[in-house]
C-alpha cells in the first residue's frame, strides 16, 4: 500500500492510496467517489477494493480536490472530471494500462462526464443518469442558501472521520447536481458499462432514468438490480461485490505473473 499525490493540470494536488497485489499485472480498478464523500467512500470502496485485488487488480482509490486530504477546491463537476482524467494518468504512467473505472453515485457522473482513454470497462452503482429535483431547502440551511445567493459559495462542515473539516460549494455545484443532462453522459460512450442498482434506486426513480438511457448504452453493456438490497446501509453488498469483480474479469482480464516476471 503506497500513499500517493499527484498533480491536475490546474496544479491543485490530489491525494490517494494505491494498493498494488504481487501478481497484478498491467490491471487497475480505478475508484470515482461521490459528493462530499472521500476515497473511502463510508469503508464502501475499501471493502470492494479487497475484493477487486483478491482477483488480481491493483487498486487507486483517491480523494476529488475539495475532499478528504486533497487540495482545497471548490467543488463541481469540471474540476471532478479533470481530477479523474489525472488520476487515470498517474495510473497508466505506472505501467497500469489497462483500467476499471468503478464510480459510485455523483461518483458515477464523473466517470461517464470524464472517460478517461485508458479505461476499458466501466461499473457504476446508484448513478443518476438523468435530471433530478432536489429541494435544497431541506438539504441546506437558510444561512447557505443565503451565502450562494448573496456570494455565490458557501461551506458545508465535514462530520466524516475524514482529515477535511468543510466543503466549500458554489452555485454551479448545485447544477452539477441536479441538471445531469442523459445525452452528454452516454452519448458516443464506448466502453462497455455495468449498472448496478439497488432497491432504494428503484423507488426513488434512479432505475428509471437508466432504462430511459440503457437503449444509447455499448454494446455489452448490462444493468443489475440486486432485490432486496440497500447499498447505503451495507445489505446486499456482497452480491454488488460479485458482480463488480466478475464484470471486471469479462472486459479486463488478469494475466497471471509467472514466476520469472516478477
Amino acid at each position: 500500500m503506497s500513499e500517493i499525490v499527484m498533480q491536475t493540470p490546474r496544479g491543485v494536488s490530489i491525494a490517494g492510496t494505491l494498493t498494488n497485489p504481487v501478481d497484478s499485472s498491467d490491471a487497475a480498478v480505478l475508484f470515482s467517489h461521490s459528493f462530499l464523500a472521500d476515497r473511502h467512500s463510508a469503508e464502501h470502496f475499501d471493502r470492494l477494493s479487497k475484493a477487486y485485488r483478491e482477483a488480481g487488480y491493483a487498486t487507486l482509490e483517491f480523494d476529488y480536490s475539495g475532499h478528504g486530504a486533497s487540495g482545497d477546491e471548490i467543488i463541481t463537476l469540471d474540476a471532478m472530471v479533470e481530477d479523474l482524467r489525472a488520476a487515470s494518468g498517474w495510473l497508466a504512467d505506472q505501467g497500469f494500462t489497462r483500467q476499471v473505472l468503478h464510480g459510485h453515485s455523483f461518483g458515477a457522473t464523473v466517470a461517464l462526464r470524464a472517460r478517461p482513454r485508458d479505461v476499458a470497462a466501466m461499473i457504476l452503482s446508484s448513478p443518476t443518469i438523468g435530471p433530478i429535483s432536489y429541494d435544497w431547502t431541506a438539504i441546506f440551511s437558510d444561512i447557505q442558501l443565503r451565502d450562494l445567493e448573496d456570494y455565490g459559495t458557501t461551506t458545508i462542515p465535514d462530520d466524516s472521520p475524514s482529515v477535511r473539516r468543510q466543503f466549500t460549494i458554489s452555485k454551479q455545484t448545485l447544477i452539477d447536481l441536479s441538471m445531469t443532462d442523459t445525452e452528454s453522459l452516454v452519448d458516443g460512450l464506448s466502453q462497455p458499462t455495468l449498472i448496478i442498482h439497488d432497491e432504494a434506486d428503484a423507488q426513488s426513480g434512479l432505475m428509471a432514468l437508466t432504462q430511459d438511457a440503457f437503449p444509447k448504452l455499448p454494446d455489452g453493456s448490462r444493468v443489475e438490480i440486486v432485490p432486496n438490497s440497500d447499498f447505503g446501509s451495507g445489505v446486499g453488498v456482497e452480491e454488488l461485490d460479485s458482480l463488480a469483480v466478475n464484470w471486471a474479469k469479462q472486459w479486463v482480464p488478469i494475466a497471471r505473473k509467472t514466476a520469472d516476471q516478477r
